[in-house]
């Protein structure tokens, strides 16, 4: 039986690849030694969640993708749209004037979080 670290080790090696980063270069880029990652790879050692999101970022793949696989990011991916679609069905119902009011501060918002949520990740 393949144990779940072992999983996450297989994944991490996948989405390099799937990038076409060398170990070298994503060592460089997660700031850490060559061996310390290769034992990430390896399923020597497990990642950090840090590391595991900047990971994550840099091979442009889910967080959760890398601990469950396909199956939930599918799952992840329909209860998104389920929720998009709900909030379009109300946001359709608005005036345009609150449509307009509502659509500038959900981008702003949006941005706001975006931007705080990088500089969290290099904090």
């Amino acid at each position: 039986m393949i144990d779940n670290k072992t999983q996450v080790a297989k994944r991490i090696k996948e989405a390099r690849e799937w990038k076409g980063i060398t170990q070298v270069k994503m060592a460089k880029l997660l700031n850490v030694a060559r061996q310390t990652y290769l034992d990430i790879e390896n399923g020597k050692t497990e990642p950090r969640v840090r590391m595991l999101s900047n990971i994550a970022e840099l091979t442009e793949r889910p967080l959760v993708w890398f601990v469950y696989g396909d199956e939930d990011v599918e799952m992840h991916d329909v209860q998104y749209k389920q929720d998009v679609n709900r909030l379009l069905e109300h946001f359709s119902r608005l005036p345009h004037e609150a449509r307009t009011a509502i659509l500038n501060q959900s981008v702003n918002m949006a941005s706001f979080l975006v931007n705080y949520s990088k500089a969290a990740q290099r904090a």
